[in-house]
């Protein structure tokens, strides 16, 4: 089963300031596979979600599920799963009349509609929760319960729409291990739109990264971690730095032509390597701080050509490394072969 969007288009008007704004969208996902939907607020994320599932009408393109066209269909003949960033429980029902609440409006028999919620809530690993109150869940459960109401009528597609971002940390951490292991059991395509690109990366089989309404990079984490082709995507997941080739044409001669370049993080020491393929550039030591498991230098390339904020960067030093003056002059070393040129 495979979930297709082609050519799926939608512009509002924007009154305060006077102008339109448009998404645009057209990618496939496959039997099982999960698509990342990541982007700052305000790039189109929750409107594609709504346009895929048929809380809004688009004006032109299709929805195509395992080959049919579903595009005129009202959103509930869909059979499209969506669970919304509040969860949109009803306190009223408890946790096994909110899972069972899709089967009952298709007609579904009571005794099947006990087995269902059954199966799915052990599904969820919360057993015997049928007859808990919502008020009395964690947030946790919340979140599976809300899983749970989604995938109880086998769904044609599962849509989520940032489920996660109202949990702390911890327990954001639980619930992502939570879900690939609950995903693994359904085979219905799934969007998961987030704005975190830890969660994205963690997630998606494919990750597609929004901006202004368009999907600008589209592919697996790891290439757009390692290797985006944009400097929106460089600077968005941050796994390196992104320099004006003002700032690098005199040292590394042998890097891509380009306007910019984007040097991960691993190819970037404040030590000498002892392997080939590395050459150095000199730079001003600005600060360094400690996020945690790392150390993180701010320098400046001070003799290049760039602007003052262009030749800035920060770079992920070793924790026992000892924290440079600031002020001073070091080599920075670079590995030229993963040096990428971004548009």
């Amino acid at each position: 089963m495979a979930l297709e969007i082609r050519e799926l288009k939608k512009t509002y008007n924007d009154t305060e300031s006077q102008s339109d704004f448009s998404v645009y969208l057209d990618f496939e996902i496959g039997d099982g596979e999960t698509l990342a939907l990541v982007g700052p607020s305000g790039s189109g994320k929750t409107t594609a979600i709504n346009l895929i599932s048929g809380l809004a009408a688009p004006e032109l393109g299709k929805v195509i599920i395992d080959g049919e066209d579903v595009s005129r269909l009202p959103s509930w003949r869909r059979n499209i799963s969506l669970v919304f960033q509040d969860l949109a429980l009803f306190p009223h029902l408890n946790v096994g009349g909110n899972i069972a609440y899709s089967l009952f409006i298709r007609h579904v028999p009571k005794k099947e509609r006990r087995r269902i919620v059954e199966e799915t809530l052990n599904t969820v690993r919360l057993p015997g929760f049928a007859s808990r109150r919502i008020h009395t869940l964690s947030g946790g459960e919340r979140q599976r319960v809300a899983l749970a109401r989604a995938l109880a009528p086998s769904p044609r597609a599962l849509l989520l729409d940032e489920p996660f971002s109202s949990l702390d940390l911890p327990l954001r951490k639980e619930m992502r291990q939570e879900f690939l292991e609950i995903r693994s059991r359904s085979k219905a395509p799934c969007i998961f739109v987030t704005h975190d690109r830890e969660e994205a990366v963690m997630l998606g089989d494919k990750v597609a990264l929004m901006m202004d309404g368009r999907i600008v990079e589209f592919g697996t984490g790891r290439d757009l971690f390692l290797e985006p082709k944009t400097e929106f995507a460089a600077r968005f997941f941050g796994a390196g730095i992104v320099l004006p080739q003002a700032a690098v044409q005199n040292v590394l001669q042998d890097a891509p032509l380009g306007n910019k370049y984007f040097i991960p993080h691993d190819a970037i020491s404040l030590r000498e390597p002892s392997v080939p393929g590395w050459k150095a550039l000199s730079a001003h030591c600005i600060s360094t701080y400690f996020n945690g498991p790392n150390m993180v230098v701010k320098l400046s390339l001070p003799d290049s050509k760039a602007s003052e904020i262009e030749n800035s960067f920060e770079i992920i030093a070793e924790p026992r490394l000892r924290p440079p003056k600031p002020g001073c002059i070091l080599p920075v070393w670079v590995e030229q072969s993963l040096i990428r040129f971004v548009k």
